[in-house]
């Protein structure tokens, strides 16, 4: 498995745990609190991370680009968490999953971030199907 797939299954693992952190965390200290103490760790983390790994060049761009990050990060959390809480995890994860996964297939295809868009063909048409049809199953009540 490549560093790629490997970073990705990690990232699948974590953010499972994760929700499970959020609501362990939101029960004691609230919604807003919950976010504000995460949104605190992740800045120490990548305050730490910019000073011992990277450069970073403080451009107009770049920070508006972190502060849409960081909102959006806080929306994310909070939407995950309630979601979790009311709908359960696998029922929450398999909808934002086959959210992100069209999203993302519609991105590559634009080519937002790479120089060429991503060829979308029969193969990536039906895992994309597979996926959101087994989403669909996990959400199914019955």
């Amino acid at each position: 498995m490549n560093h790629a797939a490997v970073l990705a299954v990690s990232a699948g693992i974590a953010i499972a745990l994760q929700v499970v952190a959020n609501s362990i965390g939101m029960k004691v200290l609230g919604l807003g609190a919950l976010i504000g103490v995460s949104g605190a760790v992740t800045a120490v983390a990548g305050f730490a991370a910019a000073l011992f790994l990277s450069r970073p060049e403080a451009s107009g761009k770049a920070l508006l680009a972190a502060v849409v990050s960081g909102l959006l990060g806080a929306f994310i959390l909070a939407a995950i968490v309630l979601a979790a809480n009311s709908g359960g995890l696998a029922r929450t994860l398999s909808l934002v999953i086959g959210t992100q996964l069209a999203f993302g297939i519609a991105i590559d295809r634009i080519g937002i971030f790479g120089p060429a868009a991503q060829e979308f063909g029969a193969a990536k048409s039906l895992g994309m199907a597979l996926i959101l049809f087994g989403g669909l199953l996990l959400v199914h009540e019955g």
